[in-house]
């Protein structure tokens, strides 16, 4: 799609750089965009949203109203960014992925392809989420890597509804008994097959674990 002409944006509120008006694929007025960014033409941002300088959007990405694409950001093709959500510095958002509404993703982390973040959860700077992982606001969230003979990234996630749940290369929201069936079929007495087995026990007992466990616990006693 076409764009505007340049003008002097200060993105937000402080940093001045070249940009443009963006024309969505159905002709409608879209976000400020850096002239810097990079921007596919199938790509739909609403007109409350920023793209700072250096970003990139793919084919059939999705951005909310409101939302903040940062420097350097990637959203890669048929991702899509909820209302109001931040997209960090560096920040890498993975084809086909969801950011949840007023979701923050830290600077220079990473969301893996297919993975989705709920709405108001929060990604810490540099994290990386594996593919397909699914995470909302209230979870708990462990990663470790890398993980075997791939040198794999793990994503453990406990759920109110799911409970402890784990994306492990190929290997997509599996419980703890399924990883250690695989880990036993897979690596059995050697060297990865002990790293699998000392990384599911540090989640099973880490005390972050615990207290979200008891936390779920005291709010629907209060219920």
């Amino acid at each position: 799609m076409t764009m505007s002409e340049t003008f002097t944006h200060d993105f937000g509120g402080w940093y001045s750089a070249a940009a443009r008006r963006w024309r969505n694929p159905d002709g409608t007025d879209g976000g400020i965009v850096a002239a810097s960014a990079t921007v596919r033409q199938t790509a739909v941002i609403a007109a409350t949203t920023e793209v700072w300088p250096g970003a990139s959007i793919g084919d059939g990405a999705s951005i909310g109203g409101g939302a903040s694409i940062g420097d350097g950001a990637s959203i890669g093709d048929g991702a899509s960014i909820g209302d109001g959500a931040s997209i960090g510095y560096r920040a890498s958002i993975g084809g086909g992925a969801s950011i949840g509404d007023r979701a923050s993703i830290g600077g220079g982390a990473s969301i893996g392809y297919r993975a989705s973040i709920g709405d108001g959860a929060s990604i810490g700077y540099g994290a990386s989420i594996g593919y397909g992982a699914v995470y909302e606001s209230g979870d708990w969230l462990y990663v470790a890597g890398p993980q075997g003979a791939r040198n794999a990234w793990a994503t453990a996630i406990w759920s109110a509804v799911h409970g402890l749940r784990w994306w492990v290369g190929c290997q997509h929201g599996i419980t703890t008994a399924e990883l250690r069936a695989r880990v036993e079929r897979d690596h059995g007495p050697s060297a990865h097959g002990d790293d699998y087995r000392h990384l599911i026990t540090t989640v099973e007992t880490h005390p972050g674990l615990a207290r979200a466990i008891a936390a779920h616990a005291a709010r629907q006693a209060a219920e």
